[in-house]
């Protein structure tokens, strides 16, 4: 288990790194070099990837407040939120946090930003930080166009827009309060499909998030990304997840969503659960499970369950 630190101060935003794969790294640490405001920490946790990264790192030693740890034991392949855990273990007592995809880019005023809004953040009493968003590609191509958020937005209607194909949402553009995370922690789902999504909604408690839409993150979409792999194992894997997510949603959330909200939950839920499983009694559960929140809409569920992911 290697391990080396680069840490000469402490400050008020860390930078959690999850390592894994080396193709795009080194464009995620110019990116953190590159910032106009350096009043940050890093954190890298290597999930005992077989890229070698000690030389790469050694580059950039005068230039980045780093800590770094290479894990004897792979964590990502089965519990990916345990090694976020674990990452974020390396970390000191920074008031606030992001995790930053080993492929994903920032802004060069990624951090400025933080800064110059968060005594409003703080006096709002602000739980979770959103950043405008972009999809690139291999070649650093910008695949989509620039997501913006409502600058305040109830966590409920966040992930409702999401569902609705009216926004977007990775981890990699958000910063969340380290009191959120000790008190809710990262809920585990299969290769943690909505472990994420579920964040956003418990960190701020259901109130509302705050987003910063001066400064963008490229969230990278490439062949080595987990979402993108052609693999039928991990296709059921994310089927299951999003099913248990969405699930989970509604046991611990109803409350906080409309009839039709609830509905549109559920019915991504049931879609996925039939492309998971074809085990009957999980099936007949979950379709009990719907009866009870949403009464005889359950029917409209059942026989149009071909909704779009």
């Amino acid at each position: 288990m290697l391990s080396f630190e680069i840490l000469t101060t402490v400050n008020n935003l860390a930078i959690i790194i999850p390592f894994y794969k080396k193709k795009y790294f080194e464009k995620t640490l110019k990116s953190l070099v590159n910032q106009s405001e350096r009043n940050f920490s890093v954190y890298i946790g290597n999930d005992n990837s077989p890229d070698d990264i000690e030389d790469l790192l050694s580059e950039y030693a005068d230039q980045l407040n780093f800590k770094y740890k290479k894990f004897s034991q792979n964590l990502g392949a089965d519990y990916l939120t345990l090694q976020w855990d674990r990452c974020i273990a390396l970390s000191d007592k920074e008031e606030w946090i992001m995790i930053l995809g080993d492929d994903d880019v920032l802004g060069g005023n990624f951090v400025e930003e933080f800064y110059s809004h968060l005594d409003r953040v703080e006096t709002s009493k602000i739980k979770v930080i959103r950043y405008a968003s972009q999809l690139i590609d291999e070649a650093d191509r910008k695949t989509s166009e620039i997501y913006y958020n409502p600058e305040l937005e109830k966590a409920g209607t966040s992930y409702i827009r999401t569902l609705k194909g009216k926004g977007r949402s990775t981890l990699s553009e958000h910063i969340f309060a380290r009191s959120a995370y000790d008190k809710h922690g990262f809920k585990h789902f299969p290769v943690a499909f909505g472990s994420d999504n579920v964040a956003w909604l418990e960190f701020p408690d259901m109130e509302n998030i705050y987003s910063i839409n001066t400064a963008v993150v490229s969230v990278r979409i490439s062949k080595e990304h987990l979402s993108s792999r052609e693999d039928n194992g991990l296709k059921y894997k994310r089927r299951e997840g999003i099913y248990l997510f969405n699930r989970y949603i509604i046991e611990n959330y109803a409350l906080f969503f409309t009839k039709e909200e609830k509905f549109l939950i559920l019915k991504k839920a049931y879609r996925n659960l039939r492309f998971a499983t074809r085990n009957k009694l999980k099936t007949f559960e979950f379709l009990f499970f719907m009866f009870r929140k949403i009464g005889w809409k359950t029917v409209d569920i059942i026989k149009n369950n071909r909704y779009k992911d």
